[in-house]
């Protein structure tokens, strides 16, 4: 049987791992966040701030959420969650991880969570800006040659030595992607709306997300982008899958 090779773990941020899709793939190929500047994450490294931790009646699920200082991200086990004991709110960690999504939520299958220092969190920093800027002027190389009617064959070969092939392939693809977001006003309004749906549902364990989508007058694509982001930046968790709650 093929081996699935073991991807690497990528520096991000939390703010860049929510500006992504993700795509899901089929047998040995992995899934893969792509990014609006067209990097593809299927493993991630960051550096954060433990800011909430969850652990289910049953000891089979767990999740950490960390703040990054760009946004928040929860780190989620599933049975094995010893690791995650370790490490109490106000912990710097750094973390690796699988890129995940579960109901329109970016979250990441934990493999690895160590202590961090201040200075390793500001070198974590430092070493992505570095990283983005130096991403940012390929991007713009490829969408230029692109632009000029140049192929993939001819993109591979004049960036050949920078990129590999599966790099080309991902920024090709940004470039026909749709990052889009929805009005700044009217995401703030739903929000307001969601969040004041959940206080009036949840009676102690949580609102499900059929009860929010009965409540909340809003189709259903901007209603799960909008839970999405109120999880992501910490205003709800889940409690268990399927529950929505409001810190």
């Amino acid at each position: 049987m093929p081996q699935q090779e073991r991807q690497t773990a990528k520096l991000t941020t939390a703010e860049e791992l929510h500006s992504g899709r993700y795509f899901e793939k089929e047998g040995f190929t992995p899934n893969y966040l792509l990014t609006p500047n067209g990097r593809k994450i299927s493993r991630t490294r960051l550096v954060g701030t433990v800011v909430d931790s969850f652990i289910n009646d049953d000891e089979t699920y767990a999740s950490i959420t960390i703040d990054d200082g760009t946004d928040t991200v929860q780190l989620k086990f599933f049975n094995e969650l010893d690791q995650m004991r370790e490490f109490e709110i106000g912990d710097i960690i750094e973390a690796i991880g699988k890129v995940r999504e579960y109901q329109g939520q970016i979250y990441l299958n934990a493999e690895i969570l160590e202590n961090c220092s201040v200075e390793k969190e500001l070198l974590h920093q430092l070493r992505h800006r570095k990283q983005a800027e130096e991403w940012k002027s390929i991007h713009e190389t490829v969408k230029q040659m692109k632009e000029a009617g140049k192929d993939q064959d001819e993109i591979e070969k004049e960036m050949a030595g920078k990129l590999k092939e599966d790099e080309v392939d991902a920024l090709l693809q940004s470039f026909g992607e749709d990052f889009g977001n929805i009005d700044t006003e009217a995401k703030d309004n739903l929000e307001q709306d969601v969040i004041e749906a959940v206080e009036e549902i949840d009676e102690g364990d949580g609102a499900d997300y059929s009860e929010i989508a009965e409540e909340v007058d809003a189709d259903e694509d901007q209603l799960e982008d909008t839970i999405n982001s109120l999880l992501s930046e910490g205003t709800f968790y889940e409690p268990q899958p399927g529950k929505i709650k409001k810190l």
